[in-house]
């Protein structure tokens, strides 16, 4: 599957939404109850959620991958925080190296920007990807999702060494 990494632009917003979704649903749901999976990834997807990601408050660098004109996996960093928010692979291309580009993508681009150190709160379904990419396990926790709904996770960190401005954001 040939696969191309873009940052994200404003009208990609609920293709994003929409990968973030299928992947909560039908890749996550083994790992939660399903009160954790409607707060984590309500349905419908609503205007307003569009809305909010196309306007990106927080100023998040925000990755897809397409493929066959088709966006199926999307990454998101804060980089003032040096924390991933978000790494998701659309099910019909999961275990195909997609996730595994976005996440050096986000990791690149971090350490242009001066991140020695990346954190993270994965999910119970993520922890193996992240672990096979370097990061380490810091514990057990807890993340709030937006409508205050608890959901377990797994704190991790993986350190990036020195920062090199000839990788290019």
């Amino acid at each position: 599957m040939p696969v191309s990494v873009r940052e994200m632009c404003p009208a990609d917003a609920r293709a994003f939404l929409e990968v973030h979704h299928a992947a909560v649903r039908e890749l996550a749901a083994a790992d939660y109850p399903s009160i954790v999976i409607e707060a984590w990834a309500p349905w419908p997807i609503a205007a307003e959620h569009v809305a909010f990601v196309r306007s990106n408050p927080d100023r998040e660098y925000r990755l897809v991958a397409e493929s066959d004109d088709r966006i199926v996996g999307i990454g998101c960093l804060a980089a003032h925080k040096d924390e991933i928010l978000a790494c998701y692979v659309a099910p019909s291309a999961s275990r195909s190296r997609v996730g595994s580009t976005i996440l050096r993508g986000l990791e690149r681009v971090a350490k242009v920007r001066g991140a020695l150190l990346l954190e993270l709160d994965s999910s119970l379904t993520a922890e193996p990807f992240y672990r096979s990419h370097g990061y380490e396990v810091q514990g057990a926790g807890e993340h709030v999702l937006n409508n205050g709904t608890l959901m377990a996770c797994v704190r991790m960190r993986k350190f990036l060494g020195s920062s090199d401005s000839s990788l290019g954001a």
